[in-house]
Order: C-alpha cells, then sequence, then structure tokens
C-alpha cells in the first residue's frame, strides 16, 4: 500500500546550509556568523515543521475513521488506509477522481452533492448521514463531516471529510437477534490476529487475520491433530522452548495477563497479548491477540542505533562510548583486571578539511574509521568522540604493553596513503593512552588523563603514542599558572623586543632586522617563546600582544631612521590567529600611519602552515597589504606543502628558507638537494631568498655556492635587544 513520503529532512538541510554557504562567500565573517546562526534557526525551524507533519501524517494514518482531503473542485487528494479498508478502493485508484464521480449513485445523491457544495462554499461544516459506496458496488451507511480549508487570502483551497461507517452500529440496533453473528464479523474485521482457547489451552476459535498472520491455511489448521493445543503455534517460532514454558506458566496462573514478543522463523517478528476470559467470578478461557510488529521494531532498532551511533562513519559515538566504559569498568573492579582507554586525533585534519573541502573531510573520516576498525580485537571498541576524534576502549587486557601493541598497530595502519577527491595523501595520528586502575579508577578520570596524554604525543611532534603519567597534571598546571600571568604580561610591559639582523654576505651590509618577541617575568625570568607563544595563540592573547609587537617594532625602525642610521627594513611575524582578524589590514595600515614608518620598510613574515589554512582568505589579506606597500615573506619554507603553484597565487618577496635543512646541508645530500630546489624555485618566480639558522662558516660557504647571498643565524648575530641593535646599526655605518 503507497504510503505518503515525508521529505528527507538531510537533504532538505543540507540544500539550504549550501545555499546559504553560497551567499557567505561574499560576505565579511561578521556577517558569516549572521549567516550560521540563520541556517541554525531555519534547521530547526524545518526540524520542528517536519516533526509536525509527521506527527499529522501519523495521526491520518492511524485514525479509524476515512479521511478524504480533495482540491476546491472536490477532487481527491488524500485518503487513509481506514478509507482503503472501508470503500475497498486503493489509494492510486482514486487520486484525482471527484467524490460525485466514486459514490454518487443517482439523482438523489446529487442533490444531497450539491447541499454539502452549497454548504461549504459558504465556508460553513456540513455534518450528517447518507449512504456510502464501496468499489463493489455496495452501499453502506456512514456519519460524515465534511468542512473547507482556507488559505491566508480566506479562499476555500481544500475540503476535509471524515467519515465514519455505522454499519455496526445499525446491524446491532436492528438485528438485536442476530449479535452472534454481529460478534463473528467484528472478530473478522479486526486488524489483530484473534485466537480463543478454554481453560485447557484448547483452540476454541481464531478469525481470518490469525491464518494470515502466522502464513496457514483453516484447511492445514484442522488437519493437524495438535492443533486443538495452543503450544502448536512454537513450531514457527525461533526460540520454541520459551514460548512453550510461557504458556505453561499462563495457565497454572490463569488470573495474569501476558505480553510477549515473538520472532519467528522467517525473520517476522509477532507481538503477542492475551488475557483471562471470565465468567463472574471464575477464568473460563483466554483471548489471544497477534500483530506483526516486524516494521515498528525496525524503525524502533533504526532510531536507537540513530541515537547510539555517528551517522557519517557508522561508529559508535559518545554516548554509547560512555556506557560501555561505565559496564567495563564494573566488570574490571568485579575481575581485578586491566582495560585502557585511547584518545586518537588526526594530525592536521583541519588544514585537510579547509583546503579540500568538507566532502573530501568526510571521506578521510570514513576510511579512518574503518581502518580502526581492522586495529582491533574482538572486545574492543572504537567509537567517533567528536570532529577528527576517536575513542577506544580495550579490555581483557594483561599489560600496558598490550594497549601499546594496539596503538602502533594503528599508526601503522595510518601510514598507507589515503586517495581523497583525487589526491594522494599521507595522514598521521597522535594517541593518548590511560589505564584502569594505575592512572583513574573512574571513567572521568581516565579519559582526562588519556586526553591529556594526547595532547603530549602531539607537543612531543605528532604521529606517535604516549602513556600517560601524573608529570603530565603536573606540567598542566604549569600551563594553567604560566596562561595566568600570561593574561597580565602586557599591561604590566613584561614584553621586549629582540632584533636579530639578516646580512648580505656578499657585501655585508644589514639589510634587515627581525623583530623576535621575548617575555621577562618577573619571578620566572626570561620565558622561552616556544612556551608562550602557542598559549597565547590558543587563548587569542596573540591578536593584542601581535599589535603591540608591531607598533613597537615600526616605532623603533622609525627611531633608528630618525638618528641617521642606514634604513633597514624590520620584519614582523603573522600568526594564524592574527590572519583571522577582521581588521588585520586596517590595524597594519593604522600602525604604519601612528608610527610615521613608510610601508616599504615593514614586512610581514608568515608561515606555510598558516597560508593553508584558509587560501582564499589568506589571498585576499596579503593582497591587500601587497597593495599598501607592505612586503610579504614565507617563513619556514619547505616544512609544509611547498607548492609552486600555491607559491603562485600569493604577492610574496621574499622566501626564508627552514633552518631544518640549513643545518644538515653539508652533511646530508637529500638537504642540500632541496634547498637547491627551493633556491632554484625562487629564482624562477623572482624572489629574494634568506636562508635561516646559518652558525658556521662551512654553512655559509656551501650556502653561497648555491646562489643564496642573504643569511640570518648565529654566525652573524644572535637576537639583540634594543641598545645592542642600535650599537650594531652603528658599527655599520662607521665602517660604510
Amino acid at each position: 500500500m503507497t504510503r505518503p513520503k515525508v521529505a528527507n529532512r538531510s537533504s532538505r538541510g543540507a540544500a539550504s546550509d549550501m545555499l546559504l554557504l553560497l551567499q557567505a562567500r561574499a560576505t565579511s565573517l561578521s556577517d558569516t556568523r549572521r549567516l550560521a546562526e540563520k541556517i541554525a534557526e531555519q534547521r530547526a525551524e524545518l526540524r520542528q515543521a517536519l516533526r509536525q507533519a509527521e506527527l499529522a501524517t501519523a495521526v491520518l494514518e492511524q485514525a479509524a475513521d476515512a479521511i478524504e482531503i480533495t482540491d476546491a473542485d472536490a477532487r481527491l487528494l488524500y485518503v487513509n488506509p481506514a478509507f482503503e479498508r472501508i470503500t475497498g478502493y486503493q489509494r492510486d485508484e482514486v487520486m484525482g477522481k471527484t467524490v460525485a464521480e466514486l459514490f454518487c449513485l443517482g439523482q438523489p445523491d446529487e442533490i444531497l452533492y450539491q447541499e454539502i457544495a452549497q454548504t461549504i462554499a459558504a465556508g460553513k461544516v456540513w455534518q450528517g448521514s447518507c449512504m456510502g459506496r464501496r468499489k463493489d458496488g455496495s452501499s453502506y451507511p456512514q456519519e460524515v463531516t465534511i468542512f473547507p480549508i482556507h488559505n491566508k487570502a480566506g479562499q476555500i483551497t481544500n475540503r476535509v471529510a471524515i467519515k465514519r461507517d455505522v454499519s455496526d452500529r445499525q446491524r446491532t440496533q436492528e438485528k438485536l437477534g442476530n449479535s452472534l453473528s454481529l460478534l463473528q464479523a467484528t472478530f473478522e474485521a479486526t486488524a489483530d490476529g484473534i485466537l480463543v482457547t478454554n481453560g485447557q489451552g484448547n483452540i476454541l476459535n481464531f478469525n481470518q487475520k490469525f491464518t494470515e498472520l502466522w502464513q496457514i491455511s483453516t484447511n492445514q489448521l484442522i488437519a493437524w491433530d495438535e492443533f486443538h493445543d495452543l503450544k502448536f503455534i512454537a513450531r514457527f517460532l525461533k526460540h520454541p522452548y520459551q514460548f512453550s514454558s510461557r504458556i505453561q506458566e499462563l495457565y497454572t496462573q490463569p488470573q495474569i495477563e501476558s505480553h510477549d514478543i515473538l520472532e519467528l522463523k522467517d525473520g517476522r517478528y509477532l507481538e503477542g497479548r492475551s488475557c483471562p476470559q471470565r465468567s463472574g467470578d471464575s477464568v473460563i478461557g483466554r483471548v489471544w491477540s497477534f500483530r506483526d510488529v516486524t516494521e515498528r521494531l525496525q524503525t524502533e532498532a533504526k532510531i536507537r542505533y540513530q541515537a547510539s551511533h555517528d551517522l557519517l562513519t557508522g561508529l559508535p559515538n559518545r554516548m554509547f562510548f560512555n556506557q560501555r566504559l561505565a559496564d567495563a569498568l564494573a566488570e574490571a573492579i568485579r575481575q581485578q583486571k586491566l582495560l585502557a582507554v585511547m584518545f586518537i586525533d588526526l594530525d592536521r585534519f583541519k588544514l585537510i578539511n579547509d583546503s579540500l573541502g568538507h566532502a573530501a573531510g568526510d571521506q578521510l573520516l570514513q576510511e579512518v574509521a574503518q581502518r580502526l576498525r581492522t586495529c582491533l580485537r574482538k572486545h574492543d571498541l572504537v567509537a567517533r568522540w567528536a570532529g577528527d576524534e576517536f575513542t577506544l576502549l580495550l579490555t581483557d587486557i594483561n599489560c600496558v604493553e598490550d594497549a601499546v601493541t594496539i596503538a602502533q598497530k594503528i599508526l601503522w595502519a595510518m601510514k598507507a596513503d589515503f586517495e581523497l577527491e583525487g589526491h594522494r595523501l599521507h595522514i598521521s595520528s597522535s594517541i593518548g593512552i590511560a589505564v584502569y586502575p594505575n592512572d583513574g579508577e573512574d571513567a572521568e578520570t581516565l579519559l582526562k588523563n588519556a586526553d591529556a596524554a594526547l595532547y603530549r604525543a602531539k607537543d612531543s611532534g605528532r604521529n606517535g603514542y604516549h602513556l600517560y603519567t601524573s608529570a603530565i597534571n603536573s606540567e598542566t598546571s604549569e600551563w594553567l599558572a604560566l596562561e595566568s600571568h600570561l593574561h597580565r604580561a602586557l599591561e604590566r610591559r613584561e614584553f621586549v623586543l629582540y632584533y636579530q639582523p639578516q646580512v648580505n654576505v656578499v657585501t655585508g651590509e644589514i639589510t634587515q632586522m627581525e623583530a623576535l618577541l621575548r617575555w621577562q617575568h618577573p619571578e620566572m625570568g626570561l620565558v622561552s617563546p616556544a612556551k608562550f607563544i602557542p598559549l597565547a595563540e590558543e587563548n587569542g592573547l596573540i591578536v593584542p600582544i601581535g599589535e603591540w609587537v608591531l607598533r613597537t617594532a615600526c616605532a623603533q625602525t622609525c627611531a633608528w631612521q630618525a638618528a641617521g642610521l642606514p634604513p633597514v627594513r624590520i620584519a614582523v611575524n603573522l600568526s594564524a590567529r592574527q590572519l583571522r582578524q577582521p581588521n588585520l589590514v586596517e590595524m597594519v595600515a593604522q600602525v604604519l600611519s601612528d608610527t610615521g614608518l613608510a610601508p616599504r620598510y615593514l614586512e610581514l613574515e608568515i608561515t606555510e602552515t598558516t597560508v593553508m589554512k584558509n587560501v582564499e582568505l589568506t589571498k585576499t589579506i596579503l593582497c591587500e597589504l601587497h597593495r599598501m606597500g607592505v612586503s610579504m615573506a614565507m617563513d619556514d619554507f619547505g616544512t609544509g606543502y611547498s607548492s609552486l603553484g600555491y607559491l603562485k597565487k600569493f604577492p610574496f618577496n621574499t622566501l626564508k628558507i627552514d633552518q631544518s635543512f640549513v643545518r644538515d646541508l653539508t652533511t646530508d645530500p637529500n638537504d642540500k638537494a632541496i634547498v637547491a630546489a627551493i633556491i632554484a624555485m625562487g629564482r624562477v618566480l623572482n624572489l629574494k631568498l634568506v636562508a635561516e639558522g646559518v652558525e658556521t662558516k662551512v654553512q655559509e660557504h656551501s650556502l653561497l655556492s648555491l646562489d643564496c647571498e642573504e643569511m640570518q643565524g648565529y654566525l652573524f648575530s644572535p637576537p639583540l635587544s634594543t641598545e645592542e641593535a642600535t650599537l650594531l646599526l652603528e658599527s655599520q655605518l662607521l665602517h660604510s
């Protein structure tokens, strides 16, 4: 039987999202946030509308009365299952036909339909009794209520008719003496399969629906010798002994009612209910009803699955994982066994998601989930925790090394390339491990410590695992204390700038100074940038700190120029967080205006990784800065994508060769080849080349032989205080 289809909510949600996201590309970031909020509101409204539509549909479909919905011309648009049951028509047979075409019997009916039409046209409700007509030509008495549906303009667009078949009622009233046949008709008309037994379990009666549900004919039932005993049903069940035990229980305790779900051998499920049949105070038998609930149970199972699983990867979700972890802990406590919890995070997933798109990101998550499944043992569990984070529950382990073995297996499984949207990518992962009971005796502690171990694995260079130790928590406390001090460092003027020169080794001239931030804490002393810069990036303090660095460096450069020192460009690093500032370009322009520094004396350095986090946004910002006259340098070149195609997109003036290649330049042929390739690439694109981290004369000579003339490193000068940098520039002036 055809049922009305409910529009797929996810496809509608996706279409709305795509429309709004396409509009968002032409808006500012603040507009994007408003659009995102609007998307959320529209999706919430859509979900609400879908829920209401589903509820309304369910009510109509389950109604016992025949319901007809027609258009303004009385042509049928919808009928419910009760209509089909009552009239004998199938829905497809009547769609588009008028009620009069189907049910009009002659001139009296025409008059009745005219009366109904006039009442509805007047905007009123028509109620009355009339004869209904079935498909086979027979008629039946019915009570009818018809009312109009108006649109916002007050026009009648539809009519709804509710028709109740009152045949049984009239027959009862008219044929009191024929009550037995009426009861039999009701018995057969029910949607449930009915079976009646006496007090000994012998079958007295059954209806046709019963034979349909159990897929047996009446003749077969009667022919079976054991038919008189209810236990014959057991031959159709997947678990017959359970049902036989249930029958025995019911007939030894005849007063109780029962409700069971019976699984048949053919895969269907029947809901069986029974209640005692009483005569006065005595139980004289039992009435059974059976209903096919296969579809309902499948729907419920699907809903339960969706509530406990991630729809993208098919893995259990956080709720399911937490429940299993609680159960596993209880078992581990009873059995005094170990268990391990792992946190797995994909390294640089956001970069892939942003550069290749969410479809590629989703595909990657699905393939990662599949690889994780292959790494587990029978009783282990993997779940998608959130985003690109996964959790593993390892039960029945004998030692910590068992968990380490699984972690190593996962890292190995990730080594093979992933094919995504035509791209061959290498994806690594970081893993944190916590083991019960050493690393926590409850779920919350184990998860927290596994997460802490994960971040230690990331801090240690990624693509590895880390076991939790109590020292991690100590470092976390230290990290929180450092963050607290960092919030007050700017207002307390604890930051200072150091300057490291870039030198043209052919002329011996200082061509540029790079501003390097240092934190001089009154108690902790000089805090390493490697400690506080990532923290400032994470909590957003890098934005005001970065503006202070830019303003201070530009002001100092102007002061050097005002003192008559050789004019040098100042280089300042821009972080990924700063590039996401909506007003970055305006801020740079304001600083240059306030300090009086000409834009050509400012160079902004950006790492490859920062560029790749949002290619289009970065390109827009860098082009605006370039038009202002500010120079652009790609810092740490060679450590990321190092793509000629990407370099052509951006207005870079300088490539800075990362010190990791310079360090082993004279001992590792591969590094030398990489440096040579970078220099050749820079020459082709007419870019200035600067080698970072030059510490020995051998490195200097090797770079010079590769046609790289500008260098920076301790061979020439360490980072200098403002006073020391001033003296260095003054000495250059004297030598010139």
